[in-house]
C-alpha cells in the first residue's frame, strides 16, 4: 500500500536522461509535480512534495515510466493524468497559460508574446512568463516549448541547456542563437 502524507502527496526520485527528477503523485496516482532534483528553479516548497515514497510504488512507477519513455524517445506523446492538488491557489491567468502551453504541439514553439495574445492578454507578457515559471506539471504541460522573442532559448527550471535538449529531442530546429537565462523572472518549469 502506498504511503501517503497529510496532503495526500508523495514523491520519489528517479534518474533520467536529463539528470535526476522528482516525481510527485497524489492519492489517485495523478502527477502533482515533476521537478529537477538538482537545482530546480524555483525550488518546490516541501509541502508540494508530500512524503517520501518508494520508487517502486505502483502509481509513482506508472508516471515515471511514461516520463522516461518520452525522454528516451520511445514515444512521441507524454500523457499522464494531472492532479489539481499541486495548484490549489492557481490564478485564472495561470490556468489559462497552462492550458495554452499544453496545446502547443510537439516539435513547435510559441513565444511568451504569442501565448499572451492567445489567452486574450497581449500586454501581459511578463505575467505569462511568471505563470510559465510556476507550472508544476513540467514536460506534460510543455513549458519548455515557450521561447523568447526571435526564438531565443530563455530561462528554464532545469536550466537553458536542458530546455535546448528537450526542444532538440522533439525535433525543433534551433538557430545558433545564445542561451539566455531569464533576467529576474521565474524561469519556465521543466
Amino acid at each position: 500500500m502506498a504511503q501517503t502524507s497529510m496532503n495526500g502527496l508523495r514523491h520519489a526520485r528517479t534518474d533520467s536522461p536529463l539528470g535526476p527528477l522528482v516525481v510527485v503523485v497524489d492519492d489517485d496516482g495523478a502527477l502533482a509535480g515533476l521537478y529537477y532534483a538538482d537545482g530546480h528553479t524555483p525550488a518546490p516548497r516541501p509541502a508540494a512534495l508530500g512524503s517520501c515514497a518508494d520508487p517502486d510504488d505502483p502509481q509513482i512507477a506508472t508516471v515515471t515510466s511514461a516520463v522516461l519513455g518520452y525522454l528516451r524517445g520511445e514515444t512521441d506523446v507524454l500523457e499522464v493524468p494531472l492532479s489539481s492538488a499541486a495548484v490549489p491557489a492557481a490564478t485564472d491567468l495561470q490556468r489559462a497559460v497552462w492550458a495554452q502551453i499544453a496545446a502547443i504541439p510537439r516539435g513547435e514553439t510559441r513565444t511568451y508574446g504569442e501565448v499572451a495574445a492567445a489567452i486574450g492578454k497581449p500586454t501581459a507578457v511578463r505575467a505569462v512568463g511568471q505563470a510559465v515559471g510556476r507550472n508544476p506539471h513540467s514536460l506534460v504541460v510543455p513549458c519548455h516549448r515557450v521561447v523568447g522573442s526571435g526564438g531565443k532559448i530563455t530561462g528554464y527550471a532545469g536550466g537553458v541547456d536542458v530546455k535546448r535538449r528537450l526542444l532538440e529531442l522533439e525535433g525543433v530546429t534551433l538557430g545558433p542563437g545564445p542561451l539566455v537565462p531569464a533576467p529576474d523572472a521565474p524561469p519556465s518549469a521543466p
